[in-house]
């Protein structure tokens, strides 16, 4: 049975003693997760009861009663945060006999690589269970999540819904929706509800206001109320959706305040790194679950780069050395380089103050390589001598409920 009475705290802060490193990567994170589900099924005989009615309640989520989907939502909650919890417990069990140094460290390595990536996979797997047997409409989910056709009149009149058949949303419509809303950096952000709250419809009406707004048919304010109006009348599921996303956000607090003041201190080592250096190492070597060193593939740069265009970092601010100074020389030269995506294609040699011919692609490169490399560096200092890098294994795992 997996101890769930370890907190973490300070008073933790007693070597162990390891043969070998570990690295995170070595890690059997499907084993411990089927673990996790196996620990949890031994529950008492009250477990049995909840379960029971969570499935009778589920098939009567399409009846839209605000009842059933309250009472639904509240075993669902207690659900995942229970999830959550065993799976912490089982990554300390597995890991205390085997790591060195300051237990509270390891902990948080733990919450953050594992319970916080298992948190988005598990709440994506409680989301699309639940909308898939409230049997929506696709006119209805599309109105407030469909973002794939920004153009779309998402607020037609009431005579043109009722004039077309209405058509089930899609299981893999939802999958592919549910999937971008819930993105491994999810949590970062507080927001009630998350990308499903009711305040998060004020972003997505800027981002999107439909095709109304567009063609100056309306106001920015009014495409605003209408998604407000939108989002109150598909209540229950709509706030179902949030508070589920609320359990889940809400208990990695929990277990981040049970850690203590020395679980934000090792939470710093990950602070000191700027925005620029935590979004290179999380996609060449968290996400990818490649160990340095070690040449990323052209997919891996082609996932990067528009990345840290959205992002807003320029080249020129974050470029340093030769990087940069091969950037401005090109452009000097007149050829145009704005973005990222930019410096990937650009392959004309140029020559520096040294003599040596170089390529903005090539010195970019190297230099976010570089940036990996240092951030890899700096989180390693927080478990001893293992490296505290992402599983790509784990991380395509979704768990089934």
């Amino acid at each position: 049975m997996v101890n769930q009475g370890k907190k973490g705290k300070a008073n933790s802060r007693q070597p162990r003693q390891q043969t070998e490193p570990l690295r995170w990567d070595e890690i059997p994170h499907s084993e411990l997760w089927e673990q996790a589900h196996a620990a949890m099924s031994c529950g008492p005989p009250e477990r049995a009861r909840e379960d029971s009615l969570r499935s009778v309640l589920r098939r009567r989520l399409s009846r839209m009663d605000a009842t059933d989907h309250a009472r639904y939502i509240e075993l669902e909650c207690a659900h995942l945060v229970e999830t959550l919890r065993f799976l912490r417990d089982t990554y300390r069990a597995f890991l205390e006999p085997r790591t060195s140094g300051p237990l509270v460290e390891m902990y948080w390595v733990i919450l953050r690589y594992g319970v916080k990536d298992w948190a988005v996979m598990v709440l994506r797997t409680a989301a699309i269970r639940y909308v898939s047997e409230c049997r929506l409409n696709s006119a209805d989910w599309d109105s407030l999540f469909g973002f794939e056709a920004p153009l779309n009149d998402f607020f037609s009149s009431a005579s043109s819904k009722q004039s077309q058949q209405p058509e089930r949303l899609s299981d893999e419509r939802l999958l592919e929706t549910v999937r971008g809303l819930l993105r491994p950096e999810v949590f970062d952000e507080i927001l009630v509800g998350g990308p499903f709250g009711r305040d998060a419809q004020v972003r997505f009406a800027r981002r999107f206001p439909g095709r109304a707004a567009l063609l100056g048919q309306e106001t920015f304010a009014e495409a605003l109320e209408g998604r407000l109006r939108a989002w109150d009348a598909s209540s229950p599921w709509t706030e179902g959706l949030s508070r589920l996303f609320d359990a889940a956000q809400e208990e990695l607090f929990f277990q981040q305040d049970a850690l203590g003041d020395e679980g934000r201190l090792a939470e710093s080592a990950y602070s000191k790194l700027s925005t620029f250096e935590k979004i290179v190492h999380r996609r060449l070597v968290y996400l990818s679950g490649r160990q340095l060193p070690g040449t990323p593939t052209k997919h891996q740069w082609e996932l990067l780069l528009p990345e840290l265009d959205k992002s807003g970092i320029s080249p020129e601010d974050a470029l340093q050395g030769a990087a940069r100074e091969t950037l401005m020389t090109l452009r000097r030269k007149g050829v145009t380089v704005r973005t990222w995506t930019d410096c990937y294609g650009s392959t004309k040699r140029v020559t520096l103050e040294d003599g040596e011919p170089r390529t903005l692609r090539r010195e970019m490169t190297r230099a976010l390589h570089n940036a990996a490399a240092k951030a890899e560096y700096q989180l390693s200092k927080i478990w001893g001598n293992s490296t505290a890098v992402g599983s790509s294994s784990k991380a395509a795992q979704v768990p089934k409920g």
